[in-house]
């Protein structure tokens, strides 16, 4: 599943049409119908609805929700905010004709009698707001502000159903600007858009309904902005005739005094997401301390200093490294910052082989003076997993300039490095070498606690020898997320803690093996499904 922007489903939308030749009544008869389809699934105790339905091709499949409403016996008011019908664009006017041609009735709204809408809708059980579509641009302005006013006041007293976007958001960014509405669901067309995903807009949205109108698929082949859903992902599979160095041997490199605990559930994450073998390398002192956490996981002890990596521990990396039957390597978690753990990890970037760095590991990282170019010349996988402040000391960029464009951050610095990164925020993305873009919209607010990122830390550094570098990080994103969802709904958001996480994995694990992915044939689908 794809997530366009504003101008991408312009462009699908217009080339449908023109091109493809599919009519644009039809489309918005689509659109229209499924939409009544849905909301009459989700609200069949309800009788009394309103469409406020706007001047353009938004306000057109607003009258056509309100004729098939209609046409099931609920009763239907519309008001049209237009001062005339020589505003309305060529579609809306046509389904206006044909709503009014099935005994419907209009009202037109201007400044002069908004209080008819607000002496309107207050008997409707359901109120459906057609007014502005993905081509709006924030701020609303004029009278058409207070319209929306009145309506969002309604919000929890009555069922708002926005269509396409609740209006006053913006479709391209998370970001809020102004006026806008709060919905109980929003039903959109063909696909997701940016504003369904991200926070804080996302929150507004309520429950997001995708529908297929017949838009030419053909049009948004360039467009690689993905939704990660079960459908889409990679499960690593165990064949009878294997050994555990089929599975790979993970690599942790990480802890210092104070912070054994996030090599500890790094080293624990890599058993339980399916790597054969676990190594923890760590600084001397702390090793009794990572020993006595670990079971099915090693560990190798090397020089330290105060408790942090030594002068020499790079040196005593690269050693073990050559001398062991690694596949891949994660390192960062616990580490601290020092000469000596920079040193740690410009030697990791010479090393042939998959590596994910992480926390300190990417704080060390901007220490070096051309990392930049460093990790272009990497001829092996590396995946940088940084979290917004992370990244603003990789970047430069201010967090609030990381929050409003996290897309086009973690694109370009993916270009400029030849990294895949893996940009944790309140949504987590990942953005690959070759311009990808992977959105999460699984995990919750209870993640929000210290560990959840060594955590899934150790799920990658797995996965990407399992699965290969793109489909591990999607699989390992996608399982940590889960792996949350469902440990939150046994202890709740407040409680929730990173070793949770890795004891809900085999259930995360079993419920992706266990489900049955087929397609149904329905006309949508949810977002809370992916």
């Amino acid at each position: 599943m794809k997530i366009l922007k504003s101008k991408e489903m312009a462009y699908a939308d217009k080339n449908t049409i023109e091109l493809t030749g599919i009519p644009s009544l039809v489309l918005m008869e689509n659109a229209g119908r499924t939409a009544a389809q849905i909301i009459l699934e989700r609200y069949p105790e309800c009788k009394k609805f309103s469409v406020v339905a706007g001047s353009g091709n938004n306000g057109g499949d607003g009258l056509v929700i309100g004729r098939y409403l209609k046409k099931y016996g609920k009763e239907v008011k519309v008001f049209l905010l237009a001062s005339s019908r020589d505003k309305l664009s060529q579609d809306n006017l046509k389904n206006l004709e044909i709503y009014e041609s099935f005994g419907g009735e209009v009202y037109l709204i201007t400044e002069k009698n908004i209080p008819k809408i607000r002496n309107g809708i207050k008997d409707s059980e359901v109120i459906i707001d057609a007014i502005f579509g993905t081509g709006f641009t924030p701020p609303v302005k004029g009278y058409r502000e207070k319209v929306i006013k009145i309506i969002d006041s309604y919000y929890q007293k009555k069922k708002i159903v926005s269509v396409d976007v609740p209006s006053g958001l913006s479709t391209d960014y998370g970001k809020v600007d102004g006026t806008y509405l709060r919905a109980d669901i929003t039903v959109t067309f063909a696909y997701p858009k940016v504003s369904h995903i991200l926070y804080p807009s996302s929150l507004f949205c309520g429950d997001v309904y995708v529908i297929d109108i017949s838009i030419d698929e053909s049009y948004v082949k360039e467009i690689h902005r993905y939704l990660l859903t079960k459908e889409n992902i990679l499960l690593p599979e165990r064949k009878k005739d294997s050994h555990k160095y089929s599975y790979g041997h993970l690599l942790v490199i990480g802890g210092s005094v104070g912070k054994t605990g996030a090599v500890i559930m790094s080293s624990k994450t890599g058993t339980v997401s399916g790597a054969g073998l676990v190594t923890a390398v760590i600084p001397k002192s702390v090793n009794s301390i990572v020993e006595m956490a670990l079971t099915e996981e090693m560990t190798i002890p090397v020089e330290d200093e105060n408790g942090v990596f030594g002068k020499n521990s790079h040196r005593e990396i690269r050693e073990i490294v050559k001398k062991g039957k690694f596949t891949s390597i994660a390192v960062g978690m616990g580490m601290s910052v020092s000469e000596s753990c920079v040193s740690v990890i410009e030697e990791i970037l010479k090393l042939q082989m998959p590596v994910v760095i992480d926390a300190d590991g990417l704080n060390n990282l901007r220490l070096i003076e051309d990392f930049r170019k460093r990790l272009k010349k990497r001829k092996y996988p590396t995946v940088l997993t940084p979290h917004i402040g992370e990244m603003s000391r990789l970047t430069g960029l201010k967090t609030t300039e990381i929050v409003e464009n996290m897309e086009d951050v973690a694109v370009s610095f993916s270009s400029e490095t030849g990294c895949y990164v893996v940009l944790k925020g309140s949504r987590t993305l990942i953005s690959t070498p070759d311009g990808k873009v992977f959105y999460s919209i699984k995990g919750n607010e209870g993640m929000a606690t210290a560990g959840t990122g060594d955590v899934l830390a150790g799920i990658i550094g797995t996965l990407i020898y399992r699965l290969g570098v793109e489909e591990g990080v999607k699989t390992a994103v996608y399982l940590h997320g889960l792996s949350g969802d469902l440990a939150v709904k046994d202890i709740g958001a407040e409680s929730l803690k990173a070793t949770d996480l890795i004891r809900y994995i085999p259930k995360a694990y079993n419920y992706l093996k266990n489900i049955d992915i087929k397609t149904d044939h329905k006309f949508y689908r949810t977002l809370s499904t992916i």
